[in-house]
């Protein structure tokens, strides 16, 4: 696992490339403090700062092929790198390292641009050609790894992170009014876009070549609704999860997993238990806040299991704490990002971090496996509309409208306002509509000037849609799974693990995120993900008899923070300084009034608006961040190539 950076075709002399790349690695040191390689030649600078999981003398980066004539930085793991390296040597290339990375080099040899094809794993990486002077760039099927990139600065500047591009003077720091827009309906970007006008990232399951100062980018990975289903799915299913959880064992330092005993988290400790002789270690994060807390049910299944268990907690919770720990902790995730879970999956890296280097986690498991409330409602949502309309409208949605506010986790007031709001439209735009925060009249009222004229004609669902090419390939319950796992999975919930992670040199992998579970899963019919209103169905019938009945039989609890009694609470002041009394007045992009009053109506309880102000105060947090960060100093001796010979 690292980070990695670089400049193609670098518009400047060889020194001063070579000292960008430096800042650039200082920039992103957190996502691999064990060591740093650089590769300068006349055309290309390509670094990375590593973080050593898998052989960890011989793994130390830019790694060349044999002849020393392609190079290649890469950040991730290839778990089929023990199946790949023999039939690689067989056809006559030759390994120095034992390190996956080498594989992807020779991989490049002899398929060329569809080297990503044969990986299996999370990745992200670059393939310096000097033979043909061009530029291989790709990114994983699903989107775990990030990858930005900017032709601002002349020539290619690529990194893993937003910071390690605005390292170069020259590119721009200006806001992407659209882009704002989609935050304030989704609260995170959509990629290829960012939140800054000039940075790009490559799209998940995508490649993008660079030469001759053009860019080609294609997709090489897209889920499709079609295909045979296996004739046993439950046996199929848990063959192929355990292989994914297995194959996500290989590692030369400790390893353990996340466990807040949900089903997905249980899944995937319990296979890895059965093939490990020790017990495996687990975290989870407890909550004090009533309803948020899922420490009893991880201390449950980590009983049932046998592994040993650590609980942490928010430590930053109380009194002026968090609101000092508030503004490092949106730095730390690169781009805007309103998810609140942000927040306890920071802390939970972090006390992760102290024992182990790389930790299993249940991501994907919703998204694949139909496991938010939002697909019971897509499935909901025809049987309400056999209601005539002006009982909807006119009596039904006021008084779900009316409700008063719980403030609980998983409260129905909130999902029931959700669903009414949304039933009205499209089936696709309803499925959008239950995840939106800032409605489209909403957008318009806080949004001033030229962020609010973007707003007035650029809509976020259709870029949704935009990046979900095989959506009519699918239709019921995986239509709206295809549509979260080209949207709502790699844009905010894998942006929220990889940057926390990071932050903490934590390496997260995902089992249920193999491409090939997923394309299982994709293949089955909707009975077996949703059967009448029961979600998960298929990840049920098969941990059934391996986990206890309360954890595979328990209401989905999800992973967020009770940002309302914070924001009433410890960062209430913190919310009125960055918003309603910002000093050097409004960000140019808001309606202050309108900032204020939506403040002041949460704050008195008229309006359930927690989410709306905890957007507002991560974009602010970050904007003060983003305008006033600057490129790290690095030391002073000279920088080595990856050979060791200066640059």
């Amino acid at each position: 696992m690292c980070g990695i950076a670089g400049w193609i075709d670098y518009q400047a002399p060889k020194a001063e490339a070579a000292a960008l790349l430096e800042r650039m690695k200082r920039a992103i040191w957190h996502r691999g403090p064990d060591e740093d390689g650089s590769f300068v030649d006349d055309r290309a600078a390509i670094g990375m700062q590593r973080l050593a999981i898998i052989d960890l003398a011989g793994g130390r980066q830019p790694m060349a092929n044999e002849d020393g004539t392609i190079w290649i930085v890469f950040n991730g793991e290839i778990y089929n790198y023990p199946e790949l390296r023999p039939q690689l040597e067989a056809r006559g290339h030759r390994f120095a390292t034992n390190a996956d990375t080498e594989a992807i080099v020779h991989l490049y040899e002899e398929l060329g641009d569809d080297c990503a094809t044969a990986l299996e794993g999370m990745f992200a990486f670059c393939i310096w050609d000097s033979r043909r002077q061009r530029a291989l760039l790709a990114r994983d099927r699903l989107g775990k790894k990030p990858l930005f990139y900017t032709e601002t600065a002349g020539g290619l500047l690529f990194g893993s992170e937003l910071k390690a591009l605005l390292c170069h003077a020259d590119v721009p720091r200006e806001i992407d009014l659209e882009s704002l827009n989609t935050y304030l309906a989704l609260n995170y970007t959509l990629a290829p876009r960012t939140m800054l006008r000039a940075v790009r990232q490559v799209r998940p399951g995508h490649r993008l070549v660079y030469q001759g100062g053009r860019i080609t980018e294609s997709a090489f990975w897209e889920p499709r609704g079609d295909g045979t289903p296996p004739d046993q799915p439950v046996e199929a299913f848990r063959d192929v999860l355990a292989r994914a959880v297995k194959q996500r064992l290989l590692s030369d330092v400790p390893l353990g997993a996340f466990l807040s005993g949900g089903i997905d988290s249980s899944s995937v400790v319990a296979f890895m238990q059965q093939t490990v002789d020790e017990p495996v270690r687990t975290f989870c994060l407890g909550f004090s806040e009533e309803s948020w807390g899922e420490q009893d049910y991880a201390a449950l299944a980590a009983r049932h299991i046998g592994t040993r268990h650590t609980e942490a907690s928010v430590p930053a919770a109380e009194g002026r704490l968090l609101a000092d720990a508030l503004p490092g902790i949106v730095a730390t995730l690169d781009e805007p990002h309103g998810d609140t879970s942000a927040i306890p999956m920071y802390y939970l890296c972090q006390a992760t971090r102290r024992e182990v280097t790389v930790a299993l986690s249940g991501d994907g498991g919703d998204e694949i496996l139909a496991g938010y409330e939002t697909y019971v409602a897509d499935r909901l949502r025809p049987i309400y509309r056999l209601l005539p309309q002006p009982v909807r409208t006119g009596l039904v949605a006021p008084l779900v409208r009316a409700l008063p506010a719980s403030g609980k986790k998983v409260a129905l007031d909130e999902m029931l306002r959700r669903f009414v709001a949304g039933a009205e439209l499209h089936a696709d735009q309803a499925h959008y509509a239950w995840r939106t925060i800032f409605d489209r009249e909403a957008r318009l009222a806080v949004l001033a000037g030229g962020a609010r004229t973007a707003a007035a004609s650029h809509e976020p669902f259709e870029d949704c849609l935009a990046l979900c090419p095989n959506l009519d390939t699918f239709s019921g319950t995986r239509r709206f799974m295809y549509f979260d796992v080209r949207t709502w999975l790699p844009n905010d919930i894998l942006v929220k693990v990889d940057r926390t992670s990071m932050a903490h040199s934590l390496e997260v992998r995902a089992p249920f995120l193999d491409h090939r579970l997923v394309e299982l899963s994709f293949r089955l019919p909707d009975k077996w993900h949703l059967r009448g209103l029961q979600k998960k169905y298929l990840l049920k019938c098969a941990m059934r008899g391996i986990l206890p009945d309360t954890i595979v039989d328990r209401r989905k609890g999800g992973f967020s923070a009770p940002a309302g009694t914070w924001l009433a609470g410890p960062l209430r002041d913190l919310v009125y300084d960055s918003l309603a009394r910002r000093a050097g007045g409004p960000l140019p992009y808001f309606e202050q009034r309108a900032v204020q009053d939506l403040i002041a109506r949460h704050d008195a309880g008229a309006a359930e608006h927690a989410l709306h102000v905890w957007g507002l105060l991560t974009f602010h947090l970050w904007h003060d961040w983003m305008r006033r960060w600057q490129a790290p100093e690095v030391r002073a001796e000279q920088p080595a190539s990856a050979s060791g010979v200066p640059v």
